[in-house]
């Protein structure tokens, strides 16, 4: 694989678990109750797995940014990106789609969905990528750079998917139709 890639989909990740991890300790009281509020964990283990899950997201954001690191690092997310995905599918399945997603800590508030289980084996799968071996090519200052711009690049997009692929909120007139059906008026 081409080490331009590599680098890319590395920044990619970091970034974007990073950012993950200091959204979730910085709204801390708010975190600790999406955790609990996935209803997976006893309660006497949300503490311990709030904290748990932003350490983890950091240590990963460090290794896949060092070469040494890297494959231990993409397993680690992909496995982190899968826990993910299987935590929201439960929900989904339970019919519990209201819940804070916790994506990016909770003050967006986005629900849960389909689409957001696709999206995080999707990471899974780009994690893994970075676990496959790199051509010998040398990476220059130009491809530095340019990985550099897309990630950020990336970065403002990446919230605009998530808006553009959340669920529309029930129109107001569906909403006064069904209200005023419920209550004769």
């Amino acid at each position: 694989m081409d080490p331009l890639f590599i680098l890319t989909l590395s920044f990619s990740l970091s970034a974007l678990l990073a950012g993950s991890a200091v959204h979730q300790l910085t709204a801390w009281g708010e975190w600790q109750g999406v955790v609990q509020n996935y209803r997976l964990l006893p309660l006497g283990w949300v503490a311990a797995a709030a904290a748990l899950l932003p350490a983890t997201e950091i240590l990963i954001a460090v290794a896949l940014l060092l070469p040494p690191g890297r494959w231990l690092g993409a397993c680690v997310a992909a496995a982190l990106f899968c826990l993910y995905a299987a935590a929201m599918g439960i929900n989904i399945s339970r019919g519990r789609t209201a819940i804070d997603c916790g994506c990016f800590g909770s003050r967006l508030r986005h629900g849960i969905s389909a689409w957001m289980v696709v999206r995080n084996l999707l990471l899974a799968s780009f994690a893994l990528l970075l676990c496959l071996p790199a051509s010998p090519r040398s990476v220059s200052a130009a491809d530095v750079l340019f990985s550099v711009i897309l990630v950020v690049t990336l970065g403002f997009l990446y919230p605009v998917l998530g808006v553009v692929l959340q669920r529309a909120p029930p129109r107001y007139e569906e909403n006064y139709r069904r209200t005023a059906s419920q209550t004769g008026k």
